[in-house]
C-alpha cells in the first residue's frame, strides 16, 4: 500500500517536471527560434505587414495552445 502512494507521489512530482520544463523552456525556445522565420515569410507576402506578422504569430502560439498539454478549465 505504501508502495503505491510512493509511486503516485513519485508519478505525480515527475509528470510536474517535466510540464514545467516543457512550457518554461521548450515553449519560448521555439517560440523565439520561429519568429525570425515567420517576419522574413510576412516581408514577402503580399498584404499588411503587421496584419500578417501578427497572424503568423498568433498560429504558432495557437499550436502550442492546442497542443494538448495545457488545459485550461
Amino acid at each position: 500500500m505504501a508502495q503505491l502512494i510512493l509511486e503516485g507521489i513519485l508519478g505525480f512530482l515527475i509528470e510536474g517536471i517535466v510540464t514545467v520544463f516543457w512550457w518554461l523552456i521548450l515553449f519560448p525556445v521555439v517560440w523565439l527560434a520561429s519568429l525570425p522565420f515567420i517576419l522574413v515569410i510576412a516581408i514577402f507576402r503580399r498584404g499588411k505587414y503587421s496584419y500578417l506578422v501578427s497572424s503568423m504569430l498568433y498560429s504558432v502560439h495557437s499550436f502550442w495552445r492546442d497542443s494538448g498539454f495545457f488545459v485550461a478549465s
